[in-house]
């Protein structure tokens, strides 16, 4: 037998009541007959509890609103996709970008107490919600999908890496929402760096003449992180207890985050480097009589362990090259390498953590070549049997 029409309203709302707000009368008018309110609210029974809800989305829900949204919860009761927190404004309120964000952070937080997460990108990544993503914040993100990410992308007016960095560091977000919280991963826009500037580097010689200009207290910690092509935050944290001196190496196995010693590198991992006979000598000269967890470089201004801003300060400050310290001191010994050695000796060596950045090296290595046959000197290439002068064309 067909349902009348009253019959189906019924059906249509069995599981739950739209109530008064004032009085808490059941209603079915617009405006209460016993109250003369107008507002409304909705009551449903979750788990055997009274859930009442007041507004959706921040809309207060007047009879014909609150009526549409009970079929729709109806609906998706009986379709078994109903999800309180969908609805009830204190858990909607926990979709939003800003709080789940803060969930976000608060766990890369307690990894970074335990050292498993860099102190330095976690200040970088509040940095960019408090400088970048706020326009996000009130955003329920189910509803952030790639025209959201676009038009917060074209809204920035910064350099095309560092929008980059911000995409990637959303990404990273919604990857950890997709598992944590179930919410689908959204498309994100294709970003490219064009406009990117190459890193500069400096010859061996020119490394030699820079740090020579360094006062001389301050300088064995710049030539043996040119020597081992390290970060100037590792070489800071080498201890005595890191080095193999017979065995003429040193392990590479913390670094540090800002001001914050951590017990793990870049790429979280410890690496045992070859040391040249420069770095040995050094190595040998520091290490004699001291022992276990004191540091290799000792400042000798401060008598404690050299911080990575020190050295910075005194490159700039001495080194009197247009090229920063990192530039100086590993992106030019790892490009050094680069001319005599394949990709995958320059990745054991730099301790790169994907080859396709060591073949970058090589193939700038390979490119330099053409200033040698452009120098406008005599270059002689010789056979067997036939020695042949060629000069360069200028």
């Amino acid at each position: 037998m067909p349902l009348r029409g009253g019959d189906v309203m019924a059906e249509l709302t069995k599981r739950g009541s739209i109530l008064c707000q004032r009085c808490g009368r059941r209603r079915e008018e617009r405006v209460c007959p016993a109250c003369g309110w107008d507002s409304c609210l909705i009551r449903i029974s979750v788990g055997g509890k009274y859930v009442k809800m007041y507004d959706y989305k921040g809309v207060v829900f007047s009879h014909a609103y609150a009526l549409e949204c009970l079929i729709k919860i109806n609906g998706e009761i009986r379709d078994g996709t109903f999800d309180l927190r969908n609805w009830v404004k204190a858990e909607l309120a926990k979709r939003k970008f800003s709080y789940l964000w803060g969930q976000w952070i608060q766990q890369k937080r307690n990894k970074m107490e335990k050292g498993k997460f860099s102190p330095e990108t976690l200040r970088i990544y509040e940095s960019y919600y408090r400088n970048h993503y706020q326009s996000l914040a009130d955003k329920d993100v189910r509803e952030i999908g790639l025209k959201e990410i676009q038009l917060f992308v074209d809204g920035l007016t910064c350099s095309e890496k560092f929008a980059k960095n911000l995409v990637d560091c959303l990404r990273a977000f919604f990857a950890w929402m997709c598992l944590w919280e179930k919410i689908p991963m959204p498309i994100f826009p294709e970003m490219e760096v064009t406009s990117g500037q190459r890193q500069k580097s400096i010859t061996y010689e020119a490394q030699v003449e820079a740090i020579g200009r360094i006062p001389i207290q301050h300088r064995e910690p710049f030539m043996f992180m040119r020597e081992c092509g390290l970060r100037i935050s590792e070489g800071c944290a080498i201890k005595i207890n890191d080095l193999d001196i017979p065995g003429h190496q040193v392990l590479i196995q913390r670094t540090y985050s800002g001001n914050r010693l951590t017990e793990t590198t870049k790429g979280r991992k410890r690496d045992w480097l070859p040391m040249s006979g420069v770095a040995q000598g050094i190595a040998e000269k520091l290490a004699k009589n001291r022992f276990g967890e004191n540091f290799l470089f000792i400042n000798p201004e401060t008598g404690r362990g050299y911080r990575a801003a020190s050295l910075r300060r005194y490159w700039n400050k001495y080194a009197g090259t247009d090229v920063c310290v990192h530039e100086g001191i590993r992106h030019s010994t790892i490009s050094d390498w680069s001319r005599s050695a394949n990709a995958f000796q320059v990745k054991e060596l730099a301790r790169h953590s994907d080859i396709k950045t060591s073949q970058i090296y090589v193939h700038n290595a390979l490119t330099d070549l053409r200033d040698v046959v452009n120098r406008g000197k005599v270059i002689v290439l010789r056979s067997d049997a036939n020695p042949i002068e060629a000069k360069s064309d200028k």
